[in-house]
């Protein structure tokens, strides 16, 4: 409804329209609830029956001009050249590259050695067509997550992973079951490095249940995870009902 109003001298105000207040609550719940939208997960996964990852490799900060230009005014007898218009000679400056010191990649983990369990082959690989991380065909040789830290690098945690067993047989990674905390690990690189583990943690989790983003993490402190299948064979999934899951901590 409009409303009008009459002023002392007995003219009419311009008509005031009330503005109603749940039109604004409206609009603000709108405007929230499209600043509030999330990103969903992309974390890396194992195995066929993990969640999905953008695999992506890690990008480099722009370079910064190795000679960047000093003079203001190039021209004789400018305010560049104050010698030649008769002041003070303007000494030079040495220009210094703003480059970051390039490092180079740490060298991929070629052996996996668990204490008295078992020694495995371990290769780089990457990511499947349907988003999840790929593994070696046969069951003795292990996956390195090429995405993720290398057991060289300074942090962060280097996934190796593979089958509990395929149609050759039984694979390496089935003696995990049978690892015990303070268990030594060896990995060695490309580089003959041996890189040295000391197991912490041992545990099963339900397929649906696994927190991969704890595993696939490029901070922390360096250490290393081992991942395999375990627990029932489902046969109507094609799987097995859990993932095996060791970590140990760099020593």
């Amino acid at each position: 409804m409009t409303r009008t109003h009459r002023s002392a001298a007995g003219r009419v105000t311009r008509p005031v329209r009330r503005v109603a207040l749940a039109t604004v609550a409206a609009v603000s719940v709108s405007t929230l609830a499209g600043v509030l939208m999330v990103v969903a997960d992309d974390t890396p996964t194992v195995g066929a029956d993990v969640p999905r990852v953008e695999a992506a490799e890690a990008t480099s900060a722009p370079e910064a001009p190795a000679s960047p230009s000093a003079s203001a005014d190039p021209t004789p007898g400018g305010a560049g050249d104050q010698e030649g218009a008769g002041g003070p000679a303007v000494p030079d400056i040495p220009v210094v590259s703003a480059d970051l010191a390039r490092s180079e990649p740490a060298a991929p983990p070629e052996l996996v050695t668990v204490q008295g369990l078992l020694e495995t082959p371990v290769r780089p690989v990457g990511v499947d067509p349907d988003g999840t991380m790929e593994l070696p065909e046969s069951g003795d040789v292990a996956g390195w997550y090429r995405f993720g830290p290398a057991p060289g690098d300074p942090q962060g945690a280097a996934v190796l992973a593979s089958h509990v067993d395929t149609q050759e047989g039984v694979g390496q990674f089935a003696r995990l079951a049978e690892a015990t905390a303070g268990d030594k690990v060896t990995v060695t690189d490309a580089d003959g490095v041996r890189h040295r583990y000391e197991v912490t943690e041992i545990t099963r989790y339900s397929k649906e249940a696994v927190p991969w983003e704890k595993f696939f993490d490029r901070s922390g402190e360096r250490r290393l995870v081992l991942v395999t299948c375990g627990g029932r064979w489902d046969a109507e999934a094609g799987h097995y009902e859990d993932n095996l899951v060791v970590t140990a901590v760099a020593t």
